[in-house]
């Protein structure tokens, strides 16, 4: 039971997560987003509501008015038709659009912003076939959402049956109420029926929003085996990688022998380090370190020197020194100011009596 065993140990990656995401795999709960609905109609319901009912009363007074002047003329009728409709439209739209804003906005969320799936809009041919379909009742996730389905059923009958029966009495005082008090009391049932329902579903889908992130993270996790191949499809084969900083290497150490005989001086020691150094009082404010190496690399730094013509200075601490706190390309730190200006006079001082030789 090793990392060869298949079982899914390992926690899901951002990259796969990213994945599942593009395919439209989320963690989503429906309780969430009818929940979200029904406040949302509720709300607006309360706050459009007296705006509703009194464009409803102007209507029906407006009707009353001049029922009169109607005929079963079918013009007549077509205009009354027309006058219920726009009044209907003008109520519910306002209703309408606040639903769909709060709908689409719980969606977004649970989506983790907008998104468009191309995967999810392919059609899936595999679910027209009966036995696939059949078997997927069986499984373990339909006779889950089946027994969230029946559980919160019976919780809101139970909600329902206890908001009644605290209200018994209520209903057998309706037998002496006038007709008005009678609406206004089951007006006020209906109410807290209605809050006391939502306020259940609510907590449900809170509940149901955790499951489906568990679920969802327990059907993302990988294999050890999974994650490997993921870091290289991402990061690249290690060998391959191996093989591309080698090359690196290869190129970079090319350039430093290439910078050899541009250099004014080589630090070493007899056989190990070799540094080249150039100072260009216009280019830096002090000795630039042109090329570095060690063993084999050294050898050639030095072989290279002697070809061009480039002094060298044997020093083992200052080679040793320079070549393990500057690198190529970088301008020698001040504590070795000194030491290297030293070196420097000197091979300047051995350059002006060569060529005042040569003058001579």
């Amino acid at each position: 039971m090793g990392e060869d065993s298949g079982e899914k140990t390992e926690e899901p990656t951002g990259h796969k997560l990213s994945q599942a995401r593009q395919k439209g795999q989320v963690a989503k709960s429906m309780e969430v987003s009818a929940a979200v609905v029904l406040l949302a109609s509720c709300g607006a319901l309360f706050i459009l509501g007296p705006y509703g009912w009194g464009r409803v009363t102007a209507l029906f007074r407006h009707m009353v008015w001049r029922a009169a002047d109607f005929s079963r003329d079918p013009g007549d009728l077509i205009q009354l038709a027309e006058m219920g409709l726009k009044e209907v439209l003008i109520i519910s739209l306002p209703v309408a659009l606040i639903v769909l804003v709060f709908s689409v906005a719980i969606n977004l969320y649970q989506l983790g912003g907008f998104m468009v799936s191309n995967d999810a809009l392919v059609p899936k041919w595999d679910r027209l076939n009966f036995i696939t379909g059949f078997m997927r009742f069986f499984k373990i996730r339909t006779v889950v959402d089946c027994v969230k389905s029946v559980l919160k059923m019976g919780i809101i009958f139970l909600v329902g049956y206890l908001v009644i029966r605290d209200h018994m009495e209520d209903f057998v005082l309706m037998v002496d109420m006038q007709p008005l008090a009678i609406g206004v009391l089951t007006l006020k049932i209906a109410l807290e029926l209605f809050l006391k329902t939502v306020l259940v579903l609510l907590i449900l889908a809170v509940m149901d929003y955790g499951y489906q992130k568990w679920q969802f993270t327990q059907d993302m996790k990988m294999t050890k085996q999974e994650v490997k191949d993921e870091y290289k499809q991402i990061e690249g084969d290690p060998i391959v990688k191996n093989r591309i900083r080698q090359a690196q290497r290869e190129a970079a150490k090319k350039r430093q022998l290439a910078d050899v005989p541009k250099s004014d001086v080589v630090i070493a020691n007899p056989e190990h380090f070799a540094v080249a150094l150039r100072y260009d009082r216009e280019k830096a404010p002090a000795p630039v370190v042109m090329a570095k190496g060690m063993d084999f690399m050294a050898l050639r730094i030095k072989d290279i020197a002697r070809e061009h013509k480039v002094p060298i200075v044997e020093n083992r601490p200052l080679a040793q020194a320079l070549y393990k706190a500057v690198e190529v390309g970088e301008v020698i730190p001040a504590e070795f100011y000194k030491a290297v200006a030293g070196v420097l006079s000197y091979i300047y001082k051995v350059k002006g009596r060569r060529q005042s030789g040569k003058a001579a």
